[in-house]
């Protein structure tokens, strides 16, 4: 399976757009930056000299203009890029990871069936969590390298992710329910067309069912999201889906059907469960944004006549009027009350706290300034010819790419080590709530109060 062609033109209007020269993107940073009401908007790579001479205010000149944005058509944008916080939602990509534990339930269901290939089904109910969120048009945090988030639900479910790489961005996670685990290696990267941003979800996932001792390897469409510079932005996403049973070779294939003009087969999705022979047994159809079904089908993959069409998944109601499109699954993942995670959680960072508070000002330089520190770490590494390594999760001795998976050389391989589970806590906060305190993902705590001596936020 080969990765997706990151400097491939895209035959878009965008691409005419990007022909017109600067005066078209001068008019979009105006515009944009008139609505938000920002004088200019920037872009800096983050790994240039230019970005480690710190913040200068309202306007930071030491950044590339705006219209500069047409250079970058056609690149991975991932980690490229610095984004100003007033785009981004108070999460992170390790909390988004962790999205797909909403509908965990649907695990239970596939253990309990005989039927292997109705078993399978109820496994791709689960899968389908992520896309009943994934209209959020706001850009997660980023996690500073060796950060975390985790997760324990009421049912015995535990969940712990780690960012693994920085550059390229890899964050690798685990989790254990009842009967099953779950494990991701997420290495996501992005085509800027201009005005609509690609996301590959590039990635190794491996469900595993300890009853039967089934493995499920699924690979899933990508997304796009559109307007992102002029007009509305919204999200679609089309193309193929795949969950092999790897160790039957029984598989799940289904279609997202791209949004045509006038909105037409926008969210709709159908597909089939087939055996290892090549039948096809089971029709599955629905809308990514809301529900998935399944019905026995003929040979032909014609659902049978009067079969009994059962509901694999169903996305639960979001709140009304929240202002980041969070459901209340993600609000569920932002609570920090009642809780002491690792020093390194996503919930302790503090221009994520800042930001989910409503305060833009101190969430861009709390942003700046942990990335300030993420900088040094890396130069004092360099200078200190030491490498860096995560707590949770290392490299597997056994590298067999399994069916369906990408090779190693496009999603890097890493299984957790089993003790993150159980580690000792940081004591609670005296009011009972994380959110914002404490965060610590750091390997050198001198380089944090040498630039940070009077933080408050980001270490303790």
């Amino acid at each position: 399976m080969s990765r997706p062609d990151s400097g491939q033109a895209q035959g878009s209007v965008m691409d005419t757009l990007g022909s017109w020269g600067a005066g078209v993107w001068s008019y979009a940073a105006s515009s944009l930056n008139s609505l938000m009401g920002y004088e200019e908007l920037n872009v800096v790579n983050p790994e240039s000299s230019e970005a480690q001479q710190g913040p200068t205010g309202k306007a930071d000149k030491r950044q590339e203009e705006f219209t500069n944005y047409k250079d970058f058509i056609g690149m991975d944008i991932t980690s490229l890029v610095s984004l100003p916080v007033w785009i981004m939602e108070p999460f992170t990509m390790l909390q988004k990871m962790a999205e797909i534990m909403e509908y965990n339930d649907r695990l239970d269901k596939a253990l309990e069936c005989d039927d292997p290939y109705v078993r399978l089904a109820w496994v791709v109910g689960f899968t389908m969590a992520p896309w009943g969120a994934v209209e959020r048009a706001w850009k997660p945090f980023n996690p500073i390298l060796g950060e975390t988030f985790e997760l324990e639900l009421e049912n015995g479910v535990r969940y712990l992710a780690e960012q693994v790489c920085h550059h390229p961005p890899i964050g690798a996670a685990h989790a254990e329910g009842n009967g099953w685990s779950y494990d991701i290696v997420s290495a996501p990267t992005t085509r800027f067309n201009g005005n609509s941003v690609d996301v590959f979800p590039l990635g190794r996932s491996r469900i595993r069912l300890k009853k039967t001792g089934e493995v499920f390897s699924l690979v899933p469409p990508p997304s796009k999201a559109n307007n992102v510079i002029i007009g509305r932005v919204w999200i679609d996403t089309a193309g193929d889906y795949s969950l092999i049973n790897t160790t039957t070779g029984a598989k799940c294939s289904m279609y997202f059907t791209p949004c045509g003009w006038f909105g037409s087969g926008r969210y709709e999705i159908s597909g089939h469960i087939i055996t290892e022979t090549g039948k096809k047994v089971i029709a599955l159809s629905g809308k990514w944004n809301s529900h998935l079904d399944m019905v026995k089908c003929d040979e032909e993959g014609d659902p049978i006549k009067d079969a009994e069409t059962i509901r694999l998944w169903e996305c639960a109601p979001k709140p009304a009027g929240d202002k980041y499109s969070l459901t209340y699954f993600a609000r569920r993942l932002n609570v920090g009350k009642g809780l002491s995670p690792l020093a390194s959680d996503s919930r302790r960072r503090p221009d994520r706290a800042a930001l989910e508070g409503g305060d833009h000002g101190s969430a861009g330089q709390e942003k700046y300034a942990l990335e300030e520190v993420q900088r040094a770490e890396k130069r004092e590494r360099e200078k200190k010819g030491e490498t860096w390594a995560p707590r949770w999760f290392r490299k597997p001795a056994d590298k067999t790419v399994l069916p369906n998976e990408y090779s190693e050389e496009e999603v890097p391989m890493w299984e957790f080590t089993g003790e993150g589970f159980n580690q000792p806590k940081p004591s609670a906060p005296s009011d009972g709530d994380c959110s914002g305190k404490g965060f610590f993902p750091w390997q050198y705590s001198d380089i944090l109060q040498r630039l940070r001596p009077a933080s408050s936020g980001s270490a303790s």
